[in-house]
């Protein structure tokens, strides 16, 4: 049974919030059609609804989101999207539309293999048939102007977010990532203009357990943002992060969408250029090639694996990539999330990985 509608939602303050859960929602069509799309990233809260609805084993990222749910703390969204990834997603989408038939659930169908010849025609088709039933639930259509400007914004938020990334030793890990997440929480006229009308301040919270030209550099390898006590131990270990290959992170900002011919055609070449996923496929751009080079392109002292427990598709992905970095050389840890973190063995792993390198 969901709680009351009056609980204060984390995004209540946002006009028209659509919140959205996976790395391939095309937010720039809910934005042209008036939403303001949010992450919605898992929390270490457990009220205990989810429980009735998925196994024990189910990870962190579908349970928080349905119980987050049915506790009434998204009961401000407008709506909510889904992107076709992996399997445990594709039964949250049942579950969602049986019990929160209250917020209105948008299933986006993507590719698996995204170097297929008829890969490009199938996603502009969902595309359509995504905005023929955002328009139907608004009223209102959905304009191909309209599209392109909010291709713009979003086009600035990625560009601000890369320089970011371009300077992200000079972050504490825990600064770096809440600057990253705020960009998916934030609306982005809001992000845009804060991080255009500022300098990017570097160095708040630098631990001083090593100098900075002598701290380990270590790129991050994942899914989401979500558990800050991984970035808060990074710190404390005097690391910095110089990139990642999260689903939710650079990867995401690393490709533009054309703002001039047709809108839907350059949201789906978008999509399709970006790094794939651990549920997608494409022949030339692998993940392995993508994570070494960027290994030597920032000069990475190693590779951190955070893996969300109970997560298949990124676990089947951890013994493909260990291996490419074995084969290079280069050294990898492997921590797995819970949904109650535990401090002090991250804090002993990461320490020692440190030690080991230093």
């Amino acid at each position: 049974m969901r709680e009351a509608r009056n609980l204060q939602s984390p995004i209540s303050n946002l006009q028209s919030p659509l919140g959205f859960l996976t790395a391939y929602v095309p937010e720039e069509l809910f934005h042209a059609a008036g939403f303001t799309p949010v992450f919605i990233f898992h929390t270490p809260d457990d009220h205990g609804y989810a429980r009735a609805h998925l196994p024990g084993f189910t990870c962190w990222v579908v349970g928080s989101a349905l119980d987050q749910a049915l506790a009434g703390r998204l009961d401000s969204l407008a709506g909510m999207a889904l992107a076709q990834t992996c399997d445990t997603v594709q039964g949250l989408t049942d579950l969602w539309q049986r019990n929160v038939p209250d917020i209105p659930l948008f299933h986006f169908g993507m590719p698996l293999r995204l170097d297929g010849p008829s890969a490009r025609a199938y996603l502009l088709a969902e595309l359509q048939s995504l905005r023929e039933r955002v328009q139907a639930l608004t009223g209102h259509p959905i304009p191909d102007d309209a599209l392109r400007e909010s291709i713009a914004l979003y086009n600035r938020t990625r560009a601000l977010v890369r320089r970011l990334y371009a300077h992200a030793a000079d972050f504490a890990p825990s600064d770096l990532y809440a600057r990253v997440r705020a960009a998916f929480q934030t609306p982005k006229e809001t992000c845009n203009q804060e991080a255009g009308g500022k300098k990017q301040e570097a160095g708040g919270r630098i631990s001083p357990l090593l100098p900075r030209s002598c701290a380990p550099l270590f790129l991050l390898a994942g899914s989401a943002l979500a558990d800050p006590v991984l970035f808060d131990v990074l710190a404390q270990a005097g690391t910095r992060v110089v990139g990642d290959l999260l689903d939710l992170g650079e990867r995401y900002f690393a490709v533009d969408a054309a703002e001039d011919g047709d809108p839907l055609e350059a949201l789906a070449d978008r999509l399709l250029a970006l790094v794939p996923t651990p549920t997608k496929h494409h022949h030339q751009r692998t993940r392995a090639a993508h994570l070494l080079s960027l290994v030597r392109e920032r000069r990475a002292h190693g590779v951190i694996f955070a893996r969300q427990k109970f997560c298949k598709p990124h676990g089947f992905d951890y013994v493909q990539l260990a291996h490419a970095l074995d084969r290079a050389g280069v050294p990898h840890l492997l921590v797995e999330l819970e949904q109650a973190s535990q401090v002090g063995q991250l804090c002993t792993r990461v320490e020692a990985f440190v030690e080991m390198l230093t």
